[in-house]
């Protein structure tokens, strides 16, 4: 599922109201007036609401905005929405990184991300449409396509460029590396260069390319380990849903759209897959066996993909996703043969399960979509950096830049969806650092050798 969602982990910060700045009317300049200060020149674009908030990262300041858009760049003048961006405002004519988060943003989680960190970059980060509240209402969703939101991009470079005047570099992990892809597509001189951190590019909605990656990850014992636990929790169906029912009560979920016993399938199926993705061999040794009591087998399972996240607040959340993996995006097949004569539900974990029912949404995959991405990679793509983790079960569906101009595609050794730049080995990391430099003008300066990386979960949005 492209990206079986992944993001950073972000550290919390209270946000405060500070400033509301009405849009301009339509009659605005069309670029704000220098002399006002940075609020007022962002208010001052038509179409952007402007609420500044406590910054939590030293010199930078921080607005949370919603910027106009039609809800089909097809259709002027028809529904529009207000998608949620997030800025941390450094200088105007430093770097900015075009941060393509391809889910939801929250407005209380602020961090520099790596692009931004390594060029002391201004950073905006836009919320992907369709996800709420970034939402047409109501929701057409033949709209949600890669075209539709690589305009929903082009829209906001136009209204910002003209304030930041700098190089530009797009951005994102997972998903949301997949969609500074198809902006680059639809409008390859937005951006002066991109950076798609563990971004894979599935061909089908049962893309059996992941299934003998998957499978060749690990320790043999490691991988007997990981299948005899997955059967484990089967054959310990009652126990387990005893303590997702707890955990349900406990915790305030729900499971009436996909139902208890179908989440507690899927987790188990997806279960190996998540391991590679957010962990890595050093756990292997917690595998709980057969003889396991049902409290520490539900804690590992709890641990590594816990079946909350398929409740139906979660179900809501990421619907937009799995849409998207349904019609353009593609879908990983993950194995449970194995699994078959203890499933209830055999198949069950296909994008498809994951969409509510109603009018508009029966999805038709669209092949060419992929496809379309691939031969313009190839032939007409450049200054393009992709960046995978070795073990991460999503680069076996890797990019593959062809003919590409000054793009380059590299993996960082041991690690899994978490990987960045300062992960690669030299001479690596060196030439991806020059690629930076030679698109931006601007020298990056690595973080020191003791800051702590924090592990990309499933949990994280952006």
């Amino acid at each position: 599922m492209t990206s079986r969602p992944a993001r950073a982990a972000l550290a919390l910060v209270a946000p405060l109201a500070l400033l509301l700045l009405p849009a301009c009317s339509d009659d605005a300049e069309p670029v704000p007036p220098p002399e006002l200060d940075i609020a007022g020149r962002l208010a001052a674009i038509a179409g952007m609401t402007v609420t500044e908030q406590v910054s939590g990262i030293e010199g930078y300041r921080y607005f949370v905005m919603e910027y106009e858009q039609p809800a089909d760049h097809g259709a002027p003048g028809g529904p529009t929405f207000a998608q949620r961006l997030l800025l941390h405002h450094r200088d105007e004519a430093a770097p900015f990184v075009l941060g393509t988060s391809g889910y939801f943003v929250s407005p209380t989680r602020q961090r520099l991300r790596e692009p931004a960190a390594l060029l002391q970059a201004n950073q905006l980060f836009v919320e992907q449409r369709f996800f709420s509240p970034s939402r047409p209402e109501p929701t057409d969703w033949s709209r949600l396509t890669i075209e539709q939101a690589a305009t929903d991009h082009h829209r906001i470079t136009e209204a910002l460029r003209p304030i930041y005047t700098g190089k530009w570099i797009s951005a994102g992990a997972s998903k949301g590396g997949m969609t500074s892809v198809y902006h680059r597509r639809f409008f390859p001189g937005d951006v002066d260069g991109t950076i798609a951190y563990v971004a894979p590019h599935s061909l089908g909605t049962d893309d059996t390319r992941y299934l003998d990656f998957v499978a060749s990850l690990g320790e043999p014992t490691c991988r007997d380990a990981l299948r005899g636990f997955q059967r484990e929790v089967l054959l310990r169906r009652e126990g387990m849903l005893a303590r997702m029912d707890a955990q349900a009560t406990t915790d305030g979920y729900s499971y009436e759209l996909l139902g208890r016993e179908q989440a507690l399938e899927v987790t188990v199926v997806e279960l190996v897959f998540a391991f590679w993705q957010y962990y890595d061999a050093s756990f292997c040794g917690d595998i709980p066996g057969p003889a396991a009591t049902d409290d520490e087998v539900w804690a590992f399972l709890n641990e590594i993909l816990g079946p909350n996240f398929y409740s139906d607040a979660d179900f809501l959340a990421y619907e937009p996703y799995y849409w998207q993996a349904a019609t353009e995006l593609g879908y990983p097949a993950v194995e449970e043969a194995h699994l078959a004569d203890l499933l209830k539900f055999p198949g069950l974990d296909a994008a498809a399960t994951f969409l509510v029912p109603g009018p508009g949404k029966t999805p038709v995959f669209d092949a060419s979509a992929m496809q379309d991405v691939s031969t313009w990679l190839s032939a007409e793509g450049e200054r393009l950096l992709f960046i995978y983790g070795e073990n991460d079960p999503y680069s076996a569906a890797a990019f593959e830049i062809g003919d590409a101009e000054d793009s380059y595609v590299y993996f960082a050794p041991g690690l899994n969806h978490s990987a960045s730049i300062v992960d690669l080995t030299e001479p690596e990391r060196a030439a991806a650092l020059a690629s930076l430099e030679a698109w931006t003008g601007v020298t990056p300066v690595l973080p020191p050798q003791t800051a702590i990386r924090a592990r990309r979960t499933r949990r994280d949005p952006d």
